[in-house]
């Protein structure tokens, strides 16, 4: 079964008082405006369920509203999938005589398996643009896929497996992207759609180790780079087809012109803009905050903020394991997911203090990835070793809306955009699964 409603299977008792149910005084809160109801307090069977009180909400609805959707119901932030009753059955604090406040949001369909995409190796990376993919995959190859899995290119141009792939542009004419590897390097691509050629235009080096984490900046100037040797390291995003001028100083601290390359030459080296120093541990994890502000994660437990101007750290926030992805979006643009080692999303919101604002908990592997909805604040997915993927809604930190059980191994990568979510793994598979519109 390739997804299925988590906790779904709950009995349902379509809101009909059981014999000797008690009742219980609910008020019902929601975001959605044109679906409200009255702020009162209602007395509904302590055994309801989340059929019962859809129906409660369209028989209140019922003047104002020719259609009523579904709705999802949260009560202390977790979804409810059974009757109320067994949803509160942990909670000593609440009693028949307690006004809980229940939030209501439109039901989103489940995510509709649609394709697979099969590598010759473990997928460690994948990145969604248009109606495009771009993986990574252990054996050393980048790898150009349409939405519809067709594959579009093979790209063997590093020592070592790909560890991460980011889009820096993509047009109908073709893209420009950059990859990160085993091999210590990065490398800047241009594809030509209509030739389907490629050219290896620029090799970035300066890290010492493995890179396992590469991002492009929201205005596409520059990308950040994370590496097994616990350095963050910024670089130029722009394709240059001359020398680096720090690879043309003569010697006495002069340095010559650029010299453009001879066509069909091997690709010109670059070298980082910036380094910055601070993590102890392999920098497993890296994304744009703003055109100017940058967030690692590492190994070393730790989440650290950077000013690009500055040059050097803003914050720091501290977990209590090692730390394997990070995030940007959500409310504001501006909150993080963090996945790692403690088998958990962590959100921070940096701006409200070093404190985690919620926990979401329902894996049991190392979680390796998140992706923010691209079109709602309130939803994300994650993956993890536990060969699952998961779509959540913030206001529930237990129960997430979804769960997809396609992958037969561990998830190593996974991005939503648009309508499709993808995810990369152990099992040599990219898979896509394609979302409604979330509301």
């Amino acid at each position: 079964m390739p997804e299925k409603e988590k906790g779904s299977g709950a009995p349902s008792t379509s809101g009909k008082e059981e014999k000797g149910d008690k009742e219980i005084q609910i008020r019902l809160k929601t975001e959605l405006t044109e679906y409200s109801v009255e702020d009162t307090p209602f007395s509904v069977p302590f055994s309801i369920d989340p059929k019962g009180l859809n129906s409660l909400v369209k028989n209140l609805l019922a003047s104002s509203c020719d259609s009523v959707p579904e709705f999802d119901w949260i009560c202390y932030n977790d979804l409810v999938r059974g009757k109320l009753s067994e949803h509160l059955a942990s909670r000593e604090d609440v009693s028949t005589e307690s006004v809980l406040v229940l939030e209501y949001v439109e039901k989103c369909s489940a995510p509709a398996p649609d394709t697979v995409a099969n590598h010759d190796d473990w997928v460690s990376s994948c990145r969604l643009n248009g109606d495009l993919v771009l993986t990574g995959c252990y054996d050393n190859t980048v790898n150009i896929w349409s939405t519809q899995g067709e594959k579009k290119l093979v790209i063997p141009g590093h020592e070592g497996p790909v560890k991460a792939v980011d889009w820096i542009e993509c047009t109908d004419r073709g893209g420009i992207f950059v990859s990160a590897s085993h091999d210590q390097k990065l490398n800047i691509y241009t594809w030509n759609r209509q030739q389907n050629s490629i050219e290896n235009i620029n090799t970035c080096k300066g890290h010492e180790r493995s890179v396992e984490c590469v991002s492009v900046s929201p205005n596409k100037k520059h990308f950040i780079s994370g590496s097994f040797d616990s350095m963050v390291k910024v670089w130029g995003a722009t394709p240059s087809s001359q020398d680096d001028p720090s690879e043309n100083n003569d010697g006495d601290g002069s340095q010559e012109a650029k010299k453009p390359r001879p066509s069909a030459s091997k690709p010109v080296t670059r070298t980082p803009l910036q380094t910055l120093a601070g993590h102890k541990e392999a920098v497993s994890g890296v994304a744009w905050r703003s055109n100017e502000e940058l967030v690692s994660v590492s190994w070393d437990h730790t989440v650290k903020i950077w000013e690009l101007e500055l040059g050097g750290l803003k914050s720091e926030l501290v977990a209590n394991k090692a730390l394997f992805s990070v995030a940007v979006g959500g409310e504001s643009g501006q909150q993080l997911l963090v996945g790692g080692a403690e088998r958990s999303i962590r959100m921070y919101d940096p701006k409200a203090g070093n404190d985690v604002k919620a926990a979401f908990t329902a894996h049991t592997g190392w979680v390796t990835a998140g992706s923010w909805a691209p079109a709602s604040p309130q939803h994300f997915v994650s993956a993890s070793h536990d060969s699952s993927l998961r779509v959540w809604d913030v206001r529930s930190n237990t129960t997430p809306l979804y769960e997809m059980t396609g992958h037969s191994d561990k998830i190593l990568a996974c991005h939503w955009l648009n309508q499709f979510i993808v995810s990369g793994g152990a099992d040599n598979q990219l898979k896509f699964y394609k979302m409604a519109e979330l509301k």
